[in-house]
């Protein structure tokens, strides 16, 4: 089978693409021949080598984490998934998705329901990731307005969307002119370019002095302490990615510093439900619900052929990127 692949860690320009074998799935996994191959930041992790336990796996690693197509194949002790099912995959292990066919654990496949093609949900991590963000990991605050930094992403431009379609006050920024004309296309009324104007004045004007009841942050670093300066009372910085590296501050103690703000840091991560499938499906049927009713229209930034993996992971290193990247074998 035709894939992409890396005999070695670091920038794209170790994406080779040729012929590998097609792979067998074991007992506990299904075979699905992909038609759709999302593109995103736990590539980038992967492929740069972020993920030294995947060491072992070289040369010939296949990328890749997220996928979409029919199975083909089913292991013996697959129980719910079919031969002939349509499935988006999320593997957890960060591999194997950048390819004419990839294995999955059936834990790691999502059978899509009627109405829901894997072309509709092109970066499926995206809707899930970004529901869990909104709804879950942001629980506990009064949630009336959001911000996001860097919102011009997969993730970012999900978040917007279903904010704004739950009448939740979304401020957003992005990198550049062009990315944050596309945010306000998306509905977002509060946008500005984090690079020319001030965060905390934006922020803190978008919401009459308040503060942002939820701040998403998937930098951390040195910059982090800076959101507290405009994250409301009882809000909630929610960390994912940490793009930057650690936070260069003591937490707790900058915390108990602005207990009067009753102020908190949240750490989310999806692997938060590898040991729960029942409530990562019911996550994944909210998100099939907003496909199907037009609330979230998955934006895509540019479409590769699989050939091309390498130029899309150019375009993911350049963040230039508008919406999510996907690849078609």
């Amino acid at each position: 089978m035709k894939a992409a692949y890396i005999d070695k860690f670091g920038g794209p320009e170790v994406v080779m693409f040729g012929d590998l074998p097609k792979p067998v799935p074991k007992d506990d996994e299904i075979l699905v021949k992909n038609s759709i191959i999302g593109v995103g930041k736990p590539d980038y992790l992967v492929r740069s080598g972020n993920d030294p336990y995947l060491e072992d796996a070289l040369p010939g690693l296949i990328i890749g984490n997220e996928s979409g197509g029919v199975v083909e194949a089913v292991g013996p002790l697959v129980k719910d998934i079919k031969v002939g099912d349509k499935v988006a995959i999320l593997n957890a292990t960060g591999c194997g998705s950048h390819a004419e066919y990839s294995c999955s654990k059936e834990n790691y496949a999502i059978k899509l329901p009627n109405g829901v093609e894997p072309e509709m949900v092109p970066g499926i991590l995206n809707l899930q990731v970004a529901y869990a963000l909104l709804f879950e990991a942001g629980r506990g605050t009064d949630g009336d307005s959001i911000y996001i930094s860097g919102a011009a992403g997969g993730i970012g431009t999900t978040i917007i969307q279903m904010a704004l379609s739950s009448g939740i006050n979304v401020v957003a920024s992005a990198s550049t002119d062009e990315k944050c004309e596309a945010l306000k296309k998306l509905g977002a009324k509060h946008v500005f370019n984090y690079k020319t104007a001030s965060a905390k004045d934006e922020v803190l004007n978008a919401t009459n002095g308040k503060g942002a009841d939820i701040i998403y942050d998937q930098t951390a670093g040195k910059k982090l302490i800076e959101r507290f300066d405009y994250l409301a009372d009882f809000g909630q910085i929610i960390l994912y990615n940490w793009l930057d590296g650690s936070p260069e501050f003591d937490e707790l103690d900058t915390i108990i510093k602005r207990a009067p703000h009753a102020q908190a840091i949240r750490s989310f991560s999806f692997h938060v439900f590898d040991d729960k499938p029942a409530r990562r499906l019911a996550n994944a049927d909210k998100c099939f619900d907003m496909i199907r009713d037009g609330r979230v229209k998955p934006l895509v930034c540019k479409d590769f052929a699989l050939e091309d993996a390498r130029k899309a992971h150019e375009l993911l290193d350049s963040g230039k990127a508008i919406g999510k990247i996907v690849m078609h074998p």
